[in-house]
């Protein structure tokens, strides 16, 4: 039987990088949180700075859960067990473990940090006193009529072969020409093989390169303004091919599976998504005072000296920002009063009263 890893073997293959009363973060807990960003945006970078802000953010989630209660702490934790079971139903198990290990995360990990993020807000909503009712939300949906419809959204199975070096920014230079017009070739050859009759989809498992759509088959969902081809797309019959569509993705072809026809907004539909829109409105402008505070109370030390800096370095800038916002705003404020402007303002208002019809 092999022998458990010592106390300090695990400290240095997994140091606490932040604690504080009741709680401490590990580098693995950093590590899940930074793996799950990029996987979650496989072709592209992840901000200089990343690091620090995950960590703030589990710190703050940690500080939550240390005021919250036992319901709010079951609620959480039933409602990630549910969001696990959808996941693994959409997914499968074996797609939803290749996304587990991108992740670096087991299924437990999952299930946990779902638990901990959903059992924090909930909580948080309490702790800073935010009641939100639904006739606080009716009178959202009120003021915006026609601003909760569903448009019309068409289903299609494409194949796109990629014609570009980087498909995240246009900005990238286009492949060889050689290899642009083999693709030209194909893209042909293989509208005239579905035309012929064979399967659309399992052509397209085989040969689409759009990475947003691949991993399901070929299979994109969009509202007409969503995609340029969009009023192709819902002109169409379901089951019909379009041409050779070419832009500067590459060549692309799609079958219209079916249009979702659009849909009138009712505020019974709706009226749990503007109630977290208001909820999540007022906690962005109370959360970060009471945060501060719980962040004194339970005494947080940052033990990594790289992301500690780095923290330091952040608040600085911040603060920074927000004295460089209130010299404006006060300068403004002091243009607005002097001498100067209230007798350019009088000019102005008394030239506009001697030309009104009244005062002739």
């Amino acid at each position: 039987m092999a022998a458990l890893p010592s106390a300090s073997a695990q400290a240095a293959v997994d140091p606490i990088i932040a604690r504080a009363k009741g709680f401490e973060i590990r580098q693995h807990d950093l590590d899940q949180v930074l793996a799950t960003a990029a996987a979650n945006d496989p072709r592209g970078e992840l901000p200089p700075d990343a690091g620090v802000r995950s960590l703030t953010h589990l710190i703050e989630i940690q500080l939550v859960l240390t005021h919250a209660t036992e319901a709010e702490k079951a609620d959480g934790k039933k409602n990630a067990d549910s969001r696990v079971a959808y996941i693994l139903q959409t997914l499968g198990s074996s797609e939803m473990q290749v996304r587990l290990n991108r992740t670096q995360m087991t299924e437990d990990d999952l299930r946990l940090s779902l638990s901990r993020e959903m059992s924090a807000e909930e909580s948080l909503t309490r702790q800073l006193g935010i009641h939100v009712t639904d006739a606080d939300a009716k009178k959202i949906f009120d003021a915006n009529p026609g601003g909760y419809d569903t448009p019309g959204v068409a289903r299609i199975r494409e194949i796109l072969l990629l014609t570009t070096s980087d498909y995240s920014t246009s900005a990238a230079p286009p492949l060889p020409a050689a290899t642009v017009q083999a693709k030209r070739t194909l893209i042909d050859n293989l509208l005239e093989r579905i035309r012929a009759g064979e399967d659309f989809a399992t052509l397209a498992t085989k040969y689409n390169e759009d990475p947003i759509s691949k991993e399901a088959g070929g299979i994109l969902a969009f509202t007409k303004d969503q995609m340029e081809f969009g009023d192709l797309a819902l002109s169409m019959k379901p089951g019909q091919i379009s041409g050779v569509l070419t832009n500067q993705d590459g060549f692309r072809i799609f079958q219209l599976i079916e249009i979702i026809p659009p849909k009138k907004g009712e505020f019974s539909a709706v009226a749990a998504q503007i109630k977290r829109g208001l909820i999540a409105d007022e906690t962005k402008t109370l959360a970060p005072a009471y945060i501060k505070g719980l962040w004194k109370e339970m005494g947080v030390e940052i033990m990594d000296p790289k992301l500690k800096a780095q923290l330091a370095a952040n608040e600085a800038e911040n603060e920074a920002s927000a004295q460089r916002a209130a010299e404006a705003d006060a300068k403004a404020r002091a243009e607005a009063d002097s001498p100067a402007q209230k007798a350019a303002e009088a000019k102005v208002f008394g030239a506009a009263a001697s030309a009104s019809p009244a005062a002739q």
